[in-house]
């Protein structure tokens, strides 16, 4: 789950911009500093870069209802970040301290990560969806589907979103949710560290399928009606998907819901599409249907897991259109995606 660049970048480009000298650098290490200890301060920036899509793409009754629905999607994430902060001894006179963060653990959907591995049903969950997946993993079992496993323990669509998208939130073998938990000291009930545990290894279980074979991954992990043109990083599915329906919760329409959590994906999308933060606020003219190929299925998997949270399968999934359409046009795009 890599939402925080989105705040982290904001932070930088603050740095960058007006740490002109070392008395500016001074100053600037300080305003980072505060910002990423502040919550309401990063969800204001990032209410800022995601309201600017809303903006620029949607007709002019819907964007501020756009905006709304993208505080309470911010709302929702219930995110957190821990700074390590090392500090570095400025070479200016009077040896003022910079800081700097050079390391990070992340966390959202906090609330309901520490519900989920607070509760016994969790620890049966994952201990059933481990062996089944390793049981694929050797060949002594047929291939399973997580999200119908899922449902079958959790039984509602938003339950099953609900698990998927905090569960699995970080599958890369950092864990990085896993990593704030430790590093936050999260103590629970006598649940708790078992369930924690069993989650580690059925992520491990998850990275060793991708080490041996990504042929079958889609069918694995989607839906079974929503597997084709689907990337590895499950998140840009499941997050979307629930965020989509748990804002239609919230009272928001099907097309704000969507929307909404569809301007979460581009953002991260454009934004890391360069370097220099130059899409922090703009946008890409373009994207490459070959260079660019991985961001453009990435938007694909935010574009149907946002659909499926608050449409089913009830959406146009061709994505060689979408691809082709980015290659000529990212304004284009975005709005044949706000009306499919």
């Amino acid at each position: 789950m890599k939402l925080f660049f989105l705040v982290l970048a904001f932070l930088v480009l603050s740095v960058n911009v007006f740490a002109t000298s070392n008395t500016a650098l001074r100053r600037s290490n300080g305003l980072l500093r505060f910002i990423t200890e502040q919550e309401g301060v990063r969800n204001l920036a990032l209410a800022s870069v995601i309201g600017k899509r809303c903006d620029r793409y949607m007709l002019e009754r819907e964007k501020a209802p756009c905006r709304a629905a993208v505080r309470k999607m911010i709302d929702l994430l219930d995110y957190d970040i821990i700074f390590s902060h090392d500090k570095l001894r400025a070479p200016a006179p009077g040896g003022e301290e910079s800081w700097t963060p050079s390391s990070f653990v992340f966390v959202a959907f906090k609330s309901n990560l520490l519900v989920l591995l607070n509760n016994p049903r969790t620890g049966q969950y994952l201990n059933d969806l481990n062996q089944r997946l390793y049981g694929y993993l050797v060949n002594r079992a047929e291939r399973p589907n997580i999200w119908a496993i899922t449902q079958s323990y959790y039984k509602t669509p938003y339950m099953t979103a609900l698990v998927m998208a905090t569960l699995f939130q970080d599958t890369s073998i950092m864990k990085l949710h896993l990593a704030y938990l430790e590093t936050a000291g999260t103590r629970g009930n006598a649940n708790f560290q078992n369930n924690k545990e069993w989650l580690g290894r059925v992520i491990d279980t998850i990275n060793m399928i991708l080490d041996n074979s990504e042929e079958h991954f889609r069918e694995l992990f989607y839906p079974p009606e929503i597997v084709k043109h689907l990337n590895r990083n499950i998140y840009h599915f499941y997050v979307p998907l629930f965020l989509a329906m748990s804002l239609e919760q919230e009272g928001a329409t099907k097309d704000m819901a969507y929307a909404a959590s569809l301007m979460l994906t581009l953002s991260y999308e454009f934004l890391t599409s360069s370097k220099d933060y130059r899409y922090l606020y703009a946008d890409p003219e373009r994207l490459d249907p070959v260079k660019d190929l991985w961001d453009i299925k990435d938007i694909y998997g935010g574009y149907c897991g946002s659909n499926y949270g608050v449409r089913g399968a009830r959406f146009n999934q061709n994505f060689e259109i979408i691809r082709e359409s980015f290659g000529r046009s990212t304004e284009d795009t975005v709005h044949l995606l706000l009306r499919h």
